[in-house]
């Protein structure tokens, strides 16, 4: 899993259709709000820019992928980052807020494919993060995928790596052999 907010947070809207002020909307995005911290940090690495918007999203950040795709961080009561500065994933972004268009302090996470359209991809796929009200805790120290926690608990993979792992084995990021090979050499080491 990887999330915006260190420690425990709530998942109060998920994506898909909703009704809001009595008119049912298609809502592109999830809207989180940190319990244990208000900082956003970047779910990613790449350049962000900070953006204003009044009406819809207030204060917010549009992030870009290597593949050039688009996160959008919203209604964000203050940005911790210059325009166009190069963020590494775990970054503070930002503070939660309530700016734009909102009923309550909150911060909407959004995935955009490349390009200028509003069309949305399912940020859940991306981050891990099940679409469905609740609460959930991130722990940027450790994995919340079970392959990778065997990997770790097992010696054959450190924490160092731990980020570029779970990418790779979640689909976000193309395999590399190096860490195939050094994969298969750590096991061969543990049974032999």
């Amino acid at each position: 899993m990887i999330s915006p907010f260190y420690g425990r947070f709530k998942l109060t809207s998920p994506r898909g259709y909703r009704v809001l002020n009595g008119y049912e909307e298609y809502h592109k995005g999830i809207d989180l709000v940190g319990i244990d911290s208000n900082e956003v940090r970047a779910i990613a690495d790449g350049p962000v820019y900070t953006l204003y918007e009044e009406n819809g999203f207030g204060y917010y950040i549009r992030q870009y992928l290597a593949d050039g795709r688009r996160i959008y961080y919203a209604h964000l009561s203050t940005f911790k980052v210059q325009n166009g500065e190069k963020v590494k994933k775990g970054d503070i972004l930002g503070i939660m807020g309530a700016s734009g268009k909102v009923t309550g302090t909150h911060t909407h996470l959004e995935l955009r494919p490349e390009g200028y359209g509003n069309e949305s991809i399912d940020i859940c796929d991306f981050t891990g993060i099940p679409n469905i009200t609740g609460e959930y805790e991130y722990s940027q120290c450790r994995s919340y995928d079970n392959t990778v926690e065997m990997l770790i608990d097992d010696g054959i993979i450190t924490e160092e790596n731990i980020i570029n792992w779970e990418l790779m084995l979640s689909g976000q990021a193309p395999l590399k052999a190096e860490y195939v090979r050094t994969l298969f050499e750590r096991y061969h080491k543990k049974i032999s």
